[in-house]
């Protein structure tokens, strides 16, 4: 409703005849009137009322519309609107969230992966989470009206994890279901106006949730199927329990049968396990498997980029550790030191 006291200031600065200070055109000019035309300046104050209530609904309209938005500098609380669990530490988050009006790159590409910074209220931190699902838009909607957007999280809880036990706490939580959220924010994009031939996303644990969300954005695009790159992707896990969106990856496989090839190791199959899913290998990964997988580099003016996403341990293992400074992707060494490939072809998340 309208504030009474807002409305009768602005009503009594209009019949003084001085123009109010959030004004968007001109008080009207006094005249000289009879006593037959006072019913129609009567009519005249009335619209003006109404010309008042509505721009003080528009103005707190945008006004809250404005502090609904998605800032890169700023944590909004958003509703929670959906969770799950997938496994006994490990949850799924929907949140409703709006689809960015400013983003930090402008986003011409669907090789892109952003995330989003969540807020720890009590102890003041935040921490970094790739949603599962796009927020940024790769090319412009279809839908003009389309303002919003569904974000799915994963989130596992680590016993000496405040963020993820804070999150946990939250989605079981029946009076406090928001979280404070500031982003989105890049963590990897390859330029429009390059090609990508062969796109390989090496992923251990969580750190296939910026795989799912890039395989989402890139087949949701309105690129044709020559356009696309193929896409490699090998996931490590330490058991099939602790694997995740399996289901997803065994979809994308059936629907992008040329394009796109998965290739999933488990440290320590369980005998059940392997007549459940295609277990590619038991045990760790080494070098001989990623020669046989993805090859050397052979130079053969086809881009290769190779992503790789996990903890620390594998990231040196498999490219060389980042690093000291921030954002530092460190040196090439690893598994793909000696398969010839270079600081130009891969990233480290």
């Amino acid at each position: 409703m309208v504030n009474s006291t807002i409305l009768t200031g602005l009503l009594r600065r209009y019949l003084r005849g001085t123009q109010p200070t959030k004004a968007t055109c001109p008080s009207p000019q006094p005249r000289k009137t009879s006593r037959w035309q006072r019913p129609s300046s009567a009519v005249f104050v009335g619209t003006g009322t109404l010309t008042v209530i509505a721009a003080y609904h528009y103005h707190y309209r945008s006004r809250k519309d404005d502090e609904d938005q998605l800032r890169v500098d700023k944590h909004t609380p958003y509703q929670i609107t959906h969770s799950y669990l997938i496994a006994p530490d490990t949850a799924i988050i929907n949140l409703d969230l709006p689809i960015p009006t400013k983003t930090v790159e402008p986003i011409q590409t669907p090789f892109y992966i952003e995330s989003i910074y969540l807020k720890h209220p009590a102890l003041q931190i935040e921490r970094p989470y790739t949603p599962l699902s796009p927020i940024s838009p790769s090319e412009p909607s279809q839908d003009d009206d389309q303002d919003r957007t569904t974000v799915e999280l994963l989130v596992k809880r680590y016993d000496d994890g405040d963020m993820s036990t804070y999150i946990h706490h939250v989605i079981h939580h029946p009076h406090h279901n928001q979280l404070e959220i500031r982003g989105p924010v890049p963590t990897w994009w390859y330029p429009a106006n390059q090609e990508i031939h062969e796109l390989v996303f090496i992923a251990a644990g969580t750190g296939i949730t910026p795989a799912i969300q890039l395989l989402r954005r890139i087949y949701k695009s309105s690129s044709t199927i020559n356009q696309l790159p193929k896409f490699n992707l090998i996931y490590l896990t330490k058991s099939l329990e602790s694997s995740y969106l399996l289901n997803e990856l065994d979809h994308f496989k059936t629907n992008y049968p040329e394009l796109f090839k998965f290739k999933l190791l488990v440290n320590h199959p369980t005998p059940s396990s392997t007549t459940q899913v295609n277990i590619d290998k038991s045990g760790r990964l080494d070098v001989s498997d990623l020669h046989k997988w993805i090859g050397t580099n052979d130079n053969n003016n086809k881009t290769k980029i190779i992503i790789v996403c996990g903890p620390e341990s594998l990231i040196c293992d498999v490219a060389g550790c980042k690093g000291r400074s921030n954002n530092s992707q460190g040196e090439i060494g690893g598994m793909l030191k000696p398969l010839g490939y270079t600081s130009d072809q891969v990233f480290k998340l």
